[in-house]
């Protein structure tokens, strides 16, 4: 469904009233509307008449502040430069971690479809299917979490420091994941940060020339930020949370107590890599969660699907396979030779082959 435009920074008055009468008609469970820009919250609040629940998603402080002064409901979200669909999804998740929806609910979702900065577009969702099988539980637990392929880059960075170290020296990191406002609140750097000024879309740790500079600044002192996009928001940060009634194992160091105090206070996940023997730790609610122990010399993490094919072995496999054929073949070999002579004056060694 798309109605007629309406100016920027105005309050889009006739699309939000259609969008309050579709969810009384289908008897959805309210309005979720993602404002791109400023708008006239006191205007949008008379839409909102009570019969209705507007909720208003938004990534910038300014206009959660703005949105909440004016007596409506805010979701707040991380900065990303995802399509819609995924801001739609992460807002629909905020909601349902927060008891604003429950599971199952069918929601009128108002948002920029065709120009930027201007709620243009309409659609109704049910989220049974628009989040599949996902339950109000696990919906809960993704709040605490991090999207799969932001999770899998930063493990498989820490696997690799963990496992080559730099320039063959052992390096220990911590890498701390979502929450950003909250953790950045809680930190503080300690000096020169290797990624400020750069675009966002130059510090994504998806991207592997990323993960290489993370792999080199790794040697620094101090934690890298990520954002649940992937987004390297600070690095050589230092951790300022207490550390009051935490316990982990003995051995662990002060990376370790940084992440449970971090994870303990925010709802991040930290990635945590030993220095003293490479293995890499998880942190979520101030308790190691996983543990993966270092294997040297081994090829990187393999993420894929249980039922998919085992991967081809590697060239530098087929050379070792080729040398121990080699030794075997040089075994047979001395086994093939003819055996010493002996006599009564002792042993005689075997002719020799003009």
């Amino acid at each position: 469904m798309t109605p007629t435009n309406v100016s920027k920074g105005t309050a889009p008055l006739p699309i939000l009233s259609i969008a309050a009468e579709a969810a009384q008609r289908l008897g959805a469970a309210g309005v979720l509307v993602m404002p791109e820009g400023p708008l006239e919250w006191d205007l949008v609040r008379s839409v909102t008449n009570g019969d209705v629940d507007f909720l208003l998603a938004s990534s910038s402080d300014r206009q959660v502040e703005a949105i909440k002064k004016a007596g409506l409901t805010a979701i707040e979200l991380e900065p990303t430069e995802a399509g819609i669909a995924e801001r739609i999804t992460l807002a629909l998740i905020e909601a349902v971690a927060n008891d604003l929806l429950k599971a199952g609910a069918r929601v009128v979702v108002v948002y920029s479809g065709f120009e930027a900065e201007a709620l243009d577009s309409i659609t109704v969702i049910r989220l049974g299917e628009h989040l599949e099988r996902l339950s109000a539980r696990d919906l809960r637990a993704l709040e605490t979490s991090v999207p799969f392929e932001t999770l899998k880059a930063v493990v498989d960075t820490a696997v690799e420091i963990g496992r080559e170290g730099r320039e063959g020296k052992a390096v220990g990191s911590l890498i701390v994941v979502g929450d950003v406002r909250n953790v950045l609140a809680r930190t503080r750097p300690l000096g020169f940060d290797p990624f400020k000024g750069y675009r966002r879309k130059e510090r994504n740790v998806r991207d592997l020339r990323v993960r290489e500079a993370i792999k080199e600044i790794a040697q620094m002192d101090g934690a890298f930020i990520v954002a649940r996009d992937g987004t390297v928001e600070a690095a050589c940060r230092l951790i300022d949370a207490p550390v009051a009634g935490l316990t982990l194992p003995k051995g662990l160091g002060t990376r370790h107590w940084a992440a449970a105090a971090i994870t303990a206070v925010t709802k991040a996940v930290a990635v945590v890599v030993s220095q003293s023997n490479g293995t890499v730790r998880l942190f979520q609610d101030g308790e190691v969660i996983l543990r993966i122990a270092p294997m040297r010399h081994a090829r990187a993490m393999k993420w894929q699907d249980a039922e998919s094919e085992p991967a081809p072995p590697r060239e530098r496999d087929r050379e070792r396979e080729r040398d121990r054929d080699k030794e075997k073949e040089k075994e047979k070999d001395k086994d093939k030779s003819p055996p010493a002579k002996s006599s009564e004056n002792g042993p005689v060694a075997a002719p020799r082959s003009s």
